[in-house]
């Protein structure tokens, strides 16, 4: 399971309480058209493990191991009232965040696992 990149416009906190999920972070290149990001720095959350992340924070999320990960996401706001953004996974190029096409990510993602 990969979330692309995209940002929270507010502070979070996430614990892991089982399993491991890759964070790649990335900046908005300066001056860029399109708001393209590029990566600088990645950090791999384990069981036991909490990340605070700025409300300026880009990151995506994988979990490159065969079963599920399970988190704790604590936010600083109203998560699904604010307008948010993700980045092409080809072109890096920002574009509005979709709640209903995340949510179909997740479902196709979890629907694969049950298949197993």
């Amino acid at each position: 399971m990969t979330l692309l990149p995209h940002d929270h416009r507010m502070w979070a906190v996430i614990g892991i309480y089982t399993g491991r999920e890759d964070n790649i972070f990335w900046r908005r290149l300066p001056g860029s058209p399109g708001g393209k990001v590029e990566a600088v720095s990645a950090r791999a959350l384990c069981e036991g493990d909490t990340a605070p992340l700025g409300h300026q924070i880009i990151h995506s999320v994988t979990n490159p191991i065969p079963r599920l990960t399970g988190a704790i996401h604590v936010y600083g706001g109203d998560f699904f009232g604010v307008p948010r953004s993700e980045w092409d996974p080809e072109t890096l190029l920002e574009q509005p965040s979709d709640g209903e096409r995340i949510m179909r990510r997740l479902e196709e993602a979890n629907a694969l696992y049950v298949q197993r």
